[in-house]
């Protein structure tokens, strides 16, 4: 276990180190001029100029000015803004707030998507297995900010059950209708997939043997086919929390949540390079985080798995 781990780790590494190269090329590829760009629409002096250009390395090669930006950012400075404020600043105010809705949204998706995929899968070709894949094809083929308008308009504006944007003294019911809308997608995708798992596995050689045993009902399908129906829903849930923080970015602007999504947006929107970049990165580290984990649980949750 422990060199699956290690092979794995600078796997990671590698794959970070490419994956930012290549996120902080694009985006400073597109900034006609990023001197102008720091500045804002105040106009630069030649001497002002000069000092920005050596103050950020403008003179340096590409590979040079990533150099110093990795170096910085692994020592935990993160750089500035286009605004000139400390980007540690923007992500300690934003991070709080797209973790809890991520976490919320996780729960959403992990209660009612593996619960719900459970059922449907055990009471295959019933009335709950039928009516749950006409909805979660509905749920997967819409987008996210239709999803979002819609919820937004009915629950919060018409219903008034919710509050139809960010309200921070509600604490963290605020987040719970962002949450749906975000989830629902993820928790379509894990109902079918725990669905198909399930139902496939009641039909291994495995479980016959377990019923010929005498074994319960509720031993078989807890123990037995619920463990081996988890691997590939893991798997799922990994690579998703990563695009939950990423797709938060839709989702945060519909409810005008002041997140890391919506910090990314306005990145962009702003061609602030250091800002995207740093985002950027810190998504990435987390999917390469989650994803060495889901390996390691694989052989605790099958220990037929052999990573050696």
């Amino acid at each position: 276990m422990s060199r699956f781990v290690l092979r794995r780790l600078l796997q990671s590494v590698l794959t970070f180190f490419g994956a930012t190269l290549i996120i902080y090329a694009l985006m400073f590829s597109v900034t006609t001029d990023p001197l102008q760009a720091l500045a804002g629409e105040r106009p630069l002096s030649p001497s002002q100029r000069a000092q920005l250009t050596a103050q950020y390395h403008l003179d340096e090669p590409f590979l040079v000015q990533y150099g110093y930006y990795m170096r910085g950012l692994l020592t935990g400075d993160m750089g500035r803004t286009i605004t000139g404020r400390q980007i540690t600043d923007v992500l300690a105010e934003a991070w709080p707030r797209t973790l809890q809705l991520t976490a919320i949204t996780m729960l959403i998706v992990i209660v009612f998507g593996v619960t719900g995929g459970v059922f449907a899968g055990l009471r295959r070709g019933g009335v709950f297995d039928q009516t749950t894949l006409a909805i979660t094809l509905i749920v997967i083929g819409t987008p996210v900010f239709v999803l979002g308008t819609v919820f937004q308009t009915v629950f919060a504006v018409e219903l008034g059950w919710f509050r139809p944007s960010f309200a921070p003294e509600l604490g963290i019911a605020t987040y719970v209708l962002p949450a749906i809308v975000i989830g629902l997608l993820s928790l379509a995708t894990t109902m079918r997939l725990t669905r198909t798992s399930v139902a496939e596995n009641l039909r291994a050689d495995y479980v016959r043997t377990a019923n010929a045993k005498g074994l319960t009902r509720n031993r078989v399908v807890g123990v037995h086919v619920l463990r081996n129906s988890l691997i590939p829903v893991i798997t799922f849930l990994a690579t998703e929390l990563g695009g939950l923080m990423s797709g938060a970015m839709v989702t945060e602007g519909i409810f005008n949540i002041p997140g890391v999504g919506g910090r990314l947006f306005q990145g962009i929107r702003l061609e602030d390079g250091p800002l995207v970049v740093t985002i950027v990165s810190l998504i990435i580290l987390i999917y390469l985080v989650s994803n060495l984990v889901v390996d390691v649980l694989y052989a605790v949750l099958d220990p037929r798995i052999r990573h050696e």
